[in-house]
């Protein structure tokens, strides 16, 4: 490996939210951000078979039980402090309990799963320790303890407004620290105050472009890789083919993408209509737009939690809708869906029903032909079925607020797993969740969903979670399209870098290869 250099990164979102723990800061971008600035303090290997406390931030990690409840005890690197000098110990860990467990209403948490299950957060021996007292256990226990966050960042106007266009790097503590930022520019430099691995790079810059700016910029050398976001579609490999300084670097997916529809919606708040779209839209065909001549096949996902490849994956969507075999079977069982439930074809062959047709919008974001493609042969299968679907088409740097806007009938986009995978059911499903966009779901079902995390056996938690996410798909809210493969061009002697399963990311690793 060279000491030093640039490695320059292309993002769909440079902000505006910098808050990675909010609703609406929690995106791909900003996770890949703070594994820089604030990196995890868990590392898991590519399939999660183990989790590992980072040394350079925990020093010892253990579990025990106490009273019959679980106690798990933290030992923080006698070194690790915040870059104002603070330092992280026992006041790490309070405010992610604060601002993560949902018990207050001044914060709006990406999810509440693992830390709405903790009791007390409290010292132990020294403020460098840790003791963390459970209501109900938690298996695997150890990634309750990934995130550290300064004593200052609970507080309720920081939490909510501080991070807009601020990313606080004087609240950080990885390798890396912020030079300057933009929302459509950040640059990483090494960290003087960090006590770790020095970094192998000079700087890391991630800029803000869409697609097709993509193309040229990775062509023209302005940055290194296409980045995390690109889904190794045809369009994507076509332009870089014939470049003979790259490589391709593809792994098996952590993102599952899926349709959501905004029940508090007009038309779509109609069960009929989104088990009509369901039914009708053709996995396959969509697949087929996206990665047309190139080397990769897949079945329709059945699940928004487990990835296909993973163990205890199942098929979870309706039988009505997984049952059907060919695109005329899909068209002729939404129309009869929606015949069944009093709506009748007008003039323009769209249903209606008490005057209202079956007209809603599909929000896209980006500008890649890929994105224009599936969008159009995702409303021409609607057509097909009497539904009619106007394309509301926005830049990528606007996924995040308009998505958490609600202004939107139905939206495309995908759900990374991450290593609390198994947690993650009451994110999605969970009826008062801020990450549930669709707003479906029910208490009874929010019930079930919390208990999957109690359950200590691996398989039985599998099998817990199928069962209720078979429940989940009946609202017919959560359309699963594809997973695809993870693919990454890059530069070929860039190093340490691309799609790795779990296995979590060594940022002081990445750099370039001795020629």
């Amino acid at each position: 490996m060279q000491d030093g250099g640039i490695v320059t990164l292309p993002a769909g979102e440079v902000g505006p939210n910098w808050n990675y723990l909010s609703v609406e800061g929690n995106t791909v971008e900003m996770h890949n951000y703070w594994l820089l600035y604030m990196p995890e303090a868990i590392k898991s290997d590519a399939t999660l078979t183990s989790f590992t406390p980072d040394p350079d931030l925990i020093s010892n990690l253990s579990s025990s039980t106490d009273s019959g409840k679980l106690v798990v005890t933290v030992d923080i690197n006698d070194k690790a402090q915040f870059n104002d000098g603070t330092p992280i110990d026992y006041r790490a860990l309070q405010p992610i309990w604060t601002v993560m467990n949902g018990q207050s209403d001044a914060y709006t948490p990406s999810a509440t799963d693992g830390y709405d299950k903790i009791e007390s957060v409290e010292q132990g021996d020294n403020p460098k320790q840790v003791v963390i007292t459970f209501s109900e256990p938690v298996f695997p226990y150890e990634p309750i303890v990934t995130q550290l966050l300064h004593p200052d960042a609970d507080d309720p106007d920081t939490y909510q407004t501080g991070w807009n266009n601020n990313p606080h790097p004087e609240w950080g503590y990885g390798p890396y620290t912020i030079q300057d930022c933009s929302t459509s520019q950040v640059t990483f430099v090494p960290n003087p105050n960090w006590w770790g691995r020095k970094p192998k790079l000079d700087s890391i810059i991630y800029k803000q472009m869409e697609s097709q700016v993509l193309f040229n910029a990775f062509k023209n050398g302005e940055v290194d890789a296409t980045g995390e976001s690109q889904a190794g579609s045809q369009e994507i490999l076509s332009n870089f083919s014939d470049m003979s300084d790259v490589t391709i670097r593809r792994a098996n997916s952590l993102s599952i993408s899926n349709i959501e529809i905004n029940m508090t919606r007009p038309v779509v708040n109609d069960i009929a209509v989104r088990k009509a779209l369901y039914q009708c839209i053709d996995s396959a065909t969509v697949r087929n737009v996206i990665w047309q001549g190139v080397n990769w096949d897949e079945e329709t996902p059945g699940s928004l939690l487990l990835p296909a490849w993973a163990d205890g994956y199942e098929d979870n969507r309706p039988d009505d809708v997984k049952n059907l075999n060919s695109a005329d079977d899909r068209i002729a069982a939404a129309k009869q869906t929606l015949e069944d439930a009093g709506y009748t074809q007008n003039d323009d062959g769209i249903y209606e029903k008490d005057g209202q047709p079956v007209t809603f919008g599909f929000t896209t974001f980006g500008d890649s032909n890929t994105v224009k493609n599936r969008s159009a042969a995702i409303q021409k299968m609607a057509k097909d079925a009497g539904m009619d679907i106007e394309i509301d088409s926005k830049p990528s740097s606007e996924f995040s607020k308009t998505l958490t806007s609600g202004d939107w009938d139905i939206v495309l986009f995908g759900w990374v797993a991450s290593n609390t995978y198994l947690w993650n059911a009451p994110q999605i499903y969970g009826s008062t969740s801020a990450s549930n966009f669709t707003h479906a779901g029910s208490e009874e079902l929010d019930e079930e969903l919390s208990k999957i995390i109690t359950i200590e056996d691996h398989a039985e938690q599998c099998e817990a979670l199928n069962e209720v996410e078979k429940k989940c798909q009946q609202s017919y809210a959560f359309i699963p399209i594809f997973s695809g493969p993870d693919v990454v061009v890059t530069k070929a002697n860039l190093a340490n870098y691309g799609p790795a399963l779990f296995q979590s990311l060594e940022p002081t690793a990445i750099g370039w290869q001795n020629s």
